[in-house]
């Protein structure tokens, strides 16, 4: 009796038909009469954009969310939210953890490729971790600004618990939606409501494993601590970590200083603010761009100059393994010491006392490039299509490929096409250029020779 070769699908297309499903499933969820205030059956286009935007965590919207969607609606949205941040394969892997009590070796490829950089050899505690950090988080956020809502704006206690749930779940998952018309600009002069999601933003951005690895840090000094501090800690920062630490500090200030130097005198965005209210907006729009994709000024109004340092924090993004989009800043930092290496004529490229494997600089170059003409190519497409300025059209196409949700305002008047081009960037930028990439290639050869080398002319 013949044995058939039984077909392994790779852990890559498996995490892309997983989000594809969970993507139809809402679409489909988004269509009833219950999800919509006009209370009939359709509307696809309009459910498919925002099934994929919630689901691939963006925020971006072809229709005003607050009152297009019925609470019904906004309960869906919020929920595949929380999928896509939380990632649709960790979390189908944690309900198999609790329903079969055991994971396979497949279920931890497809875990390991979903999140990469996180140590796969306890898939349980792993999960259980995830879902403690996420909700302990979105928790603690939720209840300032509910008890924010509730006490200073004289909301009703249950509609503050509602919003704030469903504003701190959308910051922690870099989501961007938010059950206002105008985002968060009618709390622009209000630091109690907008610190708290900035802070939910950033620590969404920064990444599971390197929020892990400030636990443990923590923890040992406490530890330390409390036997005389004779140990201070036997754990050192990680390449990545120290990457992702730097480059968000470096970012946030650049971006705070950047904004402000350029919009302190504008008057349709922070020109008529006090000086404390021109930095507080400044910092919450160095920090949504991250990936988050609230609004505490109309981004419509902001200067050209002004959106081009936007698109470059959309394009970077925050951390990998975590919750925001982009090229990721350990991969934009590895392409900062390439070049750095080159200009200096080393031949290695070091990171302070560690050297950078070759494969880690391939695979740098390989997300920048095919981001970048992922971006370009979009750019284009819709320019041929549409009457909108250049740099509304690249703001809004580096918003959809970096999860971001930022708009200028012409993502309701897009055309069709235009609109399905926004919801395949969304859709690549979640699952990673790469992942998406892997998942599409019919196979991976290995090559078992290698070529004399020739070194053409660059430059």
């Amino acid at each position: 009796m013949s044995q058939g070769k039984v077909k392994r699908v790779h852990p890559a297309r498996t995490v892309a038909r997983v989000f594809g499903l969970a993507i139809a499933v809402g679409t489909f969820l988004l269509s009833l009469p219950i999800s919509r205030t006009s209370n009939t059956f359709g509307g696809f286009l309009e459910a498919a954009f925002t099934s994929v935007s919630a689901v691939c965590v963006t925020g971006l919207s072809t229709v005003d969310v607050s009152t297009y969607w019925t609470p019904f609606g906004h309960l869906m949205i919020l929920l595949m939210i929380k999928l896509g941040g939380f990632g649709i394969v960790t979390f189908a892997v944690f309900l198999g953890i609790l329903l079969a009590r055991r994971i396979g070796l497949n279920s931890r490829m497809v875990g390991s490729a979903e999140m990469p950089g996180l140590d796969q050899g306890n898939p349980r505690r792993l999960i259980w971790k995830i879902f403690i950090v996420t909700s302990s988080f979105e928790f603690i956020i939720s209840t300032v600004v509910a008890l924010r809502l509730w006490l200073g704006y004289g909301y009703e206690l249950g509609d503050a618990v509602w919003y704030g749930v469903f504003h701190s779940i959308s910051a922690f998952n870099n989501a961007g939606f938010a059950l206002y018309a105008d985002s968060l600009i009618g709390f622009a002069g209000d630091g109690w409501m907008l610190m708290p999601l900035n802070l939910a933003v950033i620590l969404g951005g920064l990444g599971f494993p390197v929020l892990f690895e400030l636990g443990r840090r923590i923890i040992g000094r406490v530890k330390a601590s409390q036997i005389g501090g004779v140990i201070e800690s036997r754990l050192h920062w990680t390449l990545s970590t120290r990457l992702v630490l730097w480059s968000t500090l470096i970012l946030l200030v650049f971006g705070t200083v950047y904004f402000a130097v350029i919009e302190w005198n504008n008057p349709d965005t922070i020109g008529q603010m006090g000086i404390l209210e021109k930095l507080l907006n400044s910092f919450t729009q160095s920090v949504m761009p991250r990936t988050a994709g609230f609004n505490s000024v109309n981004i419509g109004e902001v200067y050209p100059a002004t959106l081009m340092g936007m698109d470059l924090m959309m394009f970077i993004g925050g951390g990998s393994a975590s919750t925001a989009g982009g090229i990721k800043l350990t991969t934009a930092a590895v392409l900062i010491f390439i070049v750095w290496t080159e200009i200096r004529g080393e031949t290695a490229v070091n990171v302070g006392s560690r050297r950078l494997p070759r494969s880690i600089q391939r695979q740098a170059l390989t997300i920048i490039s095919l981001a970048s003409l992922a971006v370009i190519t979009a750019t284009i497409l819709i320019s041929i299509t549409t009457d909108f300025t250049t740099d509304q059209i690249f703001f809004e196409v580096v918003s959809a490929f970096g999860t971001v949700g930022l708009s200028t305002g012409i993502t309701p008047q897009m055309p069709v096409f235009g609109q399905f081009i926004l919801m395949a960037l969304m859709f690549g930028g979640r699952l990673g250029l790469v992942v998406v990439a892997t998942a599409l290639a019919v196979r991976q050869t290995k090559v078992h020779f290698e070529y004399p080398k020739e070194r053409p002319l660059i430059g």
